[in-house]
């Protein structure tokens, strides 16, 4: 392939299960690189030592009230509810979606 402006001119083939593919696509969004990366530093990283790719980046959930105001705002302009009744309820769907259980 002389004529090839690829950088990876060499192709591997692996074939993978959807649930496999799903978990390898699932670690490395959340590693933050392409799926090929994270297959990349695997396949080529020494024998017993860990591939050399990303942490796997936290979710950072806010403290402060601007993801409630965001909600109450979009409730309200869909549906016309005052906020006063939506804040409790907003707050209990939030807390809910956020339990670690």
């Amino acid at each position: 392939m002389p004529d090839c402006n690829r950088t990876y001119p060499i192709r591997v083939d692996v074939r993978l299960t959807e649930a496999e593919r799903d978990a390898l696509n699932v670690e490395a969004m959340q590693r933050g690189i392409p799926r090929q990366e994270l297959l990349r530093a695997r396949v080529l990283s020494e024998a017993n030592q860990p591939a050399p790719v990303p942490e796997i980046k936290q979710k950072h959930f806010s403290k402060g009230r601007a993801g409630i105001d965001r909600a109450i705002a979009a409730v309200n302009r869909r549906y016309s509810i005052p906020s006063k009744q939506l804040e409790p309820l907003i707050c209990t769907v939030i807390c809910a979606l956020n339990d670690k259980a």
